[in-house]
């Protein structure tokens, strides 16, 4: 899930949803344009997606954004037993603002990989040893919203990256720029 600029005559957000098929495939789930991102936006498009998707019980659910605060709120509250996680690439780019080494960034990228706790809890300590302060930084972290470890495993989904929702963002970046009834006729962004 993600939200993009709308650019133009007539500003405001689109918010997106963005899935992936069993072969890695990218496909637009639903959209909608709203004049500002904000909890009570954010609330309404989950609970369209929520009738729209059928959804009964959220422990069928793993959602990925960019760590936005009204979109995790309202994931809370409309959808609790859905996993949420974190965008790990945006995560490492609020980490390196005060951790930039190379091998910090290697660490975390470790711990965000690893696929059990012991491995996780490994990586830890190796941050822990390379820097006190990084580790202090990231320990109290939760866990199970960017580490591979920590995630549920019977969504049988890995994915740490929010490349999905980019990726469509960028594809409209031209169909931004027009009127909504202009961006919906637009043919592959054009």
């Amino acid at each position: 899930m993600d939200e993009t600029f709308i650019k133009g005559l007539y500003l405001g957000q689109l918010l997106a949803v963005v899935g992936i098929d069993g072969n890695n495939g990218m496909f637009l789930i639903a959209y909608a344009i709203v004049e500002i991102e904000n909890k009570d936006t954010w609330e309404w498009f989950i609970q369209n997606l929520i009738v729209d998707l059928g959804i009964e019980n959220g422990h069928a659910y793993a959602f990925i954004s960019d760590k936005q605060k009204w979109l995790g709120l309202a994931l809370a509250d409309l959808i609790p037993n859905a996993e949420h996680r974190h965008c790990v690439r945006h995560f490492y780019n609020n980490f390196k603002a005060s951790y930039s080494s190379l091998i910090l960034k290697q660490i975390l990228w470790d711990a965000a990989r690893a696929t059990t706790k012991p491995w996780w809890q490994c990586h830890m300590e190796r941050l822990k040893i390379e820097s006190e302060e990084a580790w202090k930084w990231l320990y109290p972290k939760s866990t199970e919203h960017w580490s591979r470890s920590h995630f549920k495993q019977h969504y049988k989904c890995e994915i740490l990256l929010n490349n999905l929702c980019e990726a469509f963002n960028a594809s409209i970046l031209k169909a931004r720029g027009k009127l909504i009834l202009g961006m919906l006729e637009a043919e592959d962004g054009k």
